[in-house]
């Protein structure tokens, strides 16, 4: 599994690289169609909002409940029952910064489609304990009844640089 994320990884740095612009001038939205992109981006400025100035209760209604999320916040629990709004505050209070990366700033690069989902990547400053990085973060999102739903993003061993 690590070495598929890092293929992930190496791959999504080809394609930031590959359609990297002039500065201040790159779209990230622009592989997308208008459609996507007018429920995505404010999807995604609400994500990363609310990862950074931890709006737990927010984010329960555009997180995605997968096995993976699940695993992180309940301590390996893949497989319980999705959580309410109050099971997934107290969760995500006891685990992003401590268990869990918790963001400090982002910068969008690019949402790309990922055959029916996409993909969001960018540079991010992230914390857990004494443990510090900055690197390129990846997060899958899927639309679900027209609405975007957000898995847990994932730092990558891949540095970055805020162009």
């Amino acid at each position: 599994m690590k070495c598929h994320r890092h293929i992930i990884a190496i791959l999504a740095c080809f394609i930031l690289t590959a359609s990297a612009a002039p500065q201040g001038s790159a779209d990230p939205y622009a592989s997308l169609t208008p459609e996507q992109r007018a429920i995505l981006k404010p999807g995604v400025e609400r994500y990363f909002e609310d990862q950074l100035h931890e709006k737990w209760s927010d984010l329960w209604e555009i997180q995605d409940q997968t096995s993976r999320l699940k695993n992180e916040l309940l301590l390996g629990n893949r497989s319980a029952p999705d959580m309410s709004r109050e099971q997934f505050v107290r969760a995500m209070k006891e685990t992003m910064g401590i268990g869990y990366p918790q963001l400090r700033s982002f910068k969008l690069s690019v949402v790309n489609p990922d055959n029916e989902n996409f993909i969001v990547f960018g540079c991010a400053k992230a914390t857990r304990e004494s443990w510090r990085q900055t690197s390129l973060v990846m997060v899958h999102v899927k639309i679900i009844d027209g609405k975007p739903k957000f898995d847990l993003f994932e730092m990558t061993p891949d540095s970055c640089s805020n162009k």
